[in-house]
């Protein structure tokens, strides 16, 4: 939420809005339980596992895992330690 409140906008505001200003104030219409239903976060590595087989069971055969947050050497251990042996 503190980082990336956009993640949970709903329908087509991601390609409507037009400057970081309305980004911005969209932003105050969405709840931390809105972010948290909308994306994976926190150190359980079966929800992105389990996020992640979605995608490969849908056909796609590139995904991006990426941090919004400060921690960015934190996420990369997170990475090679929970998630890169299960993925390859």
């Amino acid at each position: 939420m503190e980082w990336w409140p956009v993640a949970a906008l709903p329908g087509r505001l991601m390609t409507e809005l037009a400057t970081p200003a309305d980004f911005e104030a969209a932003a105050k219409l969405v709840s931390e339980d809105a972010v948290a239903s909308s994306i994976v976060c926190g150190p359980d590595p079966d929800k992105y596992l389990t996020e992640i087989k979605s995608f490969v069971d849908a056909g796609f055969d590139h995904i991006y895992i990426h941090q919004v947050g400060p921690d960015q050497e934190g996420f990369f251990q997170f990475y090679q330690r929970e998630l890169a042996a299960k993925l390859h």
